[in-house]
């Protein structure tokens, strides 16, 4: 028995405001369900984040229509679970909802799939105390039971919920979502798979392995799992050069650009001193002819580098906090979390009401030495409110 394994497709997602970068999801999504098909799968897993807004665009419902009912023609199921983005923030309607009444699709979470000796059962994304709850009370339903989920778990990620080991025993393979990257390891003997999202969302998603989905066989006692990488993708260029040699790197960039079948998106840095801004504007403006959006960044060498002068030297809004603001860190990742995943409100109350943020104000503070700064700097600890909000919202964007 095959299963095709999806994840994080962020359907309705217009990276960098660009209209060119929503049809690039949509593509890869149809993509990856007709490979689907001429793999003649017996059931499609998406294990949430089907859609990047519980508002979607009507572009976004169009894409899943096409490819849903490609499915249903064939007598194949669509299985999901919701991520954090298909759920709605408020107490409304999530947009899933409406394929299911069209009977395109099938939410495991409200209702475990069950077909002779295979199932499906899922868990949509919650709260870290809700979703150990709900694992305590899951068991396999038959002989090759499947188990969904939307969850970043600690072996992947320092914000992750829980643990693989809180995993309940007994199922065939875990389906998981919410890691955009492909990840593959072993759990209580099976095998458990982050496909990875469907395209680049952020630059943390980059990687060697692409951006596709998995078919996995079911048919043995041990699944298989076969990434299929995805031909839709938008290439990137991420790439750093030394400002002497600025001129024959962009040139080596504009002839690989120029012989790829979608115009790339170019991320640039330039290290150097003395970088000016006509130079900049020049590059840009030659790279630019051959890609759909060029990024430009300066690192001036001999100054290092803080939050307040370079936000390439972090890789993650995380990163940014403990080290913005170490002492208090931990409190502020968790806000942080539930303002993704559109609970802040009830976040703050509740560490409010326990008290819980004291004992991270109460840590010790590490300091950190740093290297005496060739010109003076902004060095201090304490992040402008402004600077921080911007992260949130710039990352939110992204995510």
């Amino acid at each position: 028995m095959l299963i095709a394994h999806l994840s994080d497709s962020h359907l309705g997602y217009r990276q960098y405001g660009l209209i060119e970068r929503e049809r690039d999801l949509y593509l890869c999504f149809e993509e990856a369900i007709d490979r689907a098909l001429e793999e003649h799968v017996d059931a499609v897993v998406h294990s949430g984040d089907l859609f990047h807004s519980p508002n979607p665009p009507p572009q976004a419902y169009r894409s899943a229509l096409r490819a849903l009912r490609k499915l249903r023609q064939r007598g194949i199921p669509f299985l999901y679970v919701m991520g954090q983005h298909d759920k709605p923030k408020v107490q409304a309607m999530a947009p899933l909802t409406v394929l299911e009444d069209m009977e395109l699709l099938i939410h495991v979470a409200e209702k475990p799939y069950v077909n002779g000796d295979f199932s499906v059962i899922g868990i949509d994304y919650a709260r870290k105390q809700l979703i150990k709850s709900k694992l305590q009370e899951v068991r396999p339903l038959t002989k090759k039971s499947v188990l969904a989920m939307h969850v970043l778990l600690k072996e992947v990620s320092p914000l992750g919920d829980i643990s693989i080991h809180e995993v309940p025993k007994g199922f065939c393979y875990y389906a998981l979502g919410d890691y955009h990257i492909f990840k593959s390891f072993k759990v209580h003997g099976s095998i458990a798979v982050y496909p990875g999202s469907s395209e680049v969302i952020s630059l943390n998603d980059l990687t060697n392995a692409g951006k596709g989905f998995c078919i996995v066989d079911i048919s043995s006692d041990e699944a298989k799992v076969y990434f299929q990488k995805l031909e839709n993708v938008r290439p990137r260029i991420v790439a750093e050069v030394e400002l002497e040699k600025v001129k024959d790197f962009s040139s080596k960039i504009l002839s690989q650009a120029s012989s790829m079948s979608l115009k790339p998106i170019i991320h640039l840095t330039i290290r150097g001193v003395g970088v000016k801004r006509k130079d900049l504007d020049r590059i840009k403006e030659e790279l630019s002819k051959v890609s759909l959006r060029t990024f430009i960044s300066i690192e001036e060498e001999g100054i290092p580098l803080t939050t307040h002068t370079s936000r390439a030297s972090f890789s993650s809004i995380e990163e940014v906090i403990q080290t913005s603001i170490s002492n208090i860190s931990g409190v502020i990742i968790e806000l942080y979390k539930a303002f993704r995943a559109g609970n802040l409100h009830s976040e703050l109350e509740r560490l409010l009401k326990t008290g819980e943020w004291v004992k991270w104000a109460e840590q010790p503070k590490v300091e950190v030495q740093q290297p005496k700064p060739s010109k003076p700097i902004d060095t201090s600890t304490k992040p402008k409110s402004s600077t921080l909000l911007g992260w949130l919202r710039h990352d939110n964007r992204e995510a």
